[in-house]
C-alpha cells in the first residue's frame, strides 16, 4: 500500500516547498497586519468558495478596515455580506464572522493569537462552539493560525488519497470516506509513525510535528488544484488556475511531465489511465 510519506516525498520534489523555510512565496497569502485573524476570516470564507474569491473578499474587507476583531466586531451585517460577496453563503457567513470577531474581541482583547495560543484541546471545543466554524474550519485555523499539530482533512485530501489507493480487483468502500475525525486521526496517526521512525525515535516520544502537517496538507491542495481536479490531468499539462496573486506560485506550470503521484496512483494505472485515452 502507498504510504503518505511516499505522496509527500513525490510531491515536495515536484512543487518544492510550499510553507516552510525555502517556499517560492507564502502558501497562505498574508495582506494585512493581523495574520491569525485573517487566516481565520479565510478559513470560513472559503467553505464551499474557490480562494480567488477569498482572496479578492480579503482585499476588499482590508480596503474597507474591517480586517481586524475589534472593526468587523461593529460592523453592519448586509454591508459585510456586500464585501465578501460572491463567497458562497455570504449572508449567513457575515453575522457569523461578526460573532467571531465580538468573541475574540470581548475574551481576548480583539487578539486572535491570544485565542489560538490556548491548549490544543480547549481551544477546539472553543472554536467549534463558534458560528461557522466547523471541523475542518477549526482545524485550518488551529494549523496555520495557531501552529498546532492538527492535519486538516479536507475534500481534496479525501480525493487524492482515494484516488492513489484505489483498486480494480478488489474494490471496497474507500477508507478516506470515513467520518472527519477518523480519517483525521489516521492520517496523524501514519504521518507520526513514520517521522518518528525516520529520527529513530519509539513513538511513545509523542514529538509532534505541526510543520509537517502544514506542508503535506499544502502539497495535497496544490496537486488537487493542478492536477487532480474532479476531471484529473493525470498528463498534463497542470491547470492555469490563478489561485493566488503571489508572485513564485505559478513556477511550474510550463513543466510538461504531469501530475508527479502517477507512478503510485492506482487510479492512473488503472481505470484513470483508460478514460484519459
Amino acid at each position: 500500500m502507498t504510504t503518505l510519506s511516499e505522496i509527500y516525498s513525490l510531491l515536495r520534489e515536484h512543487f518544492g516547498p510550499l510553507t516552510g523555510p525555502g517556499a517560492a512565496s507564502p502558501w497562505w497569502p498574508i495582506f494585512g497586519d493581523d495574520p491569525p485573524f485573517e487566516m481565520l476570516v479565510g478559513a470560513v470564507l472559503v467553505q464551499q468558495t474557490r480562494w480567488e474569491t477569498v482572496e479578492a473578499a480579503t482585499l476588499r474587507l482590508m480596503a474597507a478596515g474591517l480586517l481586524s476583531p475589534p472593526a468587523m466586531a461593529g460592523a453592519d451585517p448586509e454591508a459585510l455580506a456586500a464585501l465578501i460577496r460572491p463567497a458562497a453563503f455570504h449572508a449567513q457567513k457575515a453575522p457569523g464572522l461578526i460573532a467571531i470577531a465580538r468573541h475574540i474581541h470581548a475574551r481576548y482583547g480583539g487578539s486572535t493569537a491570544l485565542l489560538l495560543a490556548r491548549p490544543t484541546t480547549e481551544l477546539r471545543a472553543e472554536l467549534l462552539a463558534l458560528p461557522r466554524i466547523g471541523r475542518e474550519t477549526c482545524d485550518v485555523a488551529m494549523l496555520y493560525g495557531g501552529g498546532h499539530p492538527v492535519f486538516v482533512v479536507d475534500e481534496y485530501t479525501r480525493r487524492l488519497l482515494e484516488r492513489v489507493e484505489v483498486s480494480l480487483e478488489r474494490p471496497t468502500p474507500s477508507r478516506w470516506r470515513q467520518p472527519y475525525e477518523v480519517v483525521r486521526q489516521m492520517i496523524e496517526a501514519e504521518l507520526s509513525a513514520a517521522h518518528h521512525a525516520s529520527l529513530g525515535l519509539h513513538p511513545s516520544s509523542r514529538i509532534l510535528h505541526p510543520a509537517l502537517y502544514a506542508e503535506l496538507h499544502a502539497q495535497i491542495n496544490e496537486a488537487c488544484v493542478r492536477y487532480c481536479l474532479t476531471r484529473p490531468r493525470c498528463d498534463g499539462p497542470p491547470a492555469r488556475r490563478v489561485y493566488s496573486r503571489q508572485a513564485g506560485r505559478e513556477s511550474y506550470h510550463g513543466r510538461a511531465e504531469g501530475c508527479p503521484l502517477r507512478p503510485i496512483c492506482g487510479y492512473y494505472a488503472g481505470r484513470g489511465k483508460k478514460e484519459l485515452r
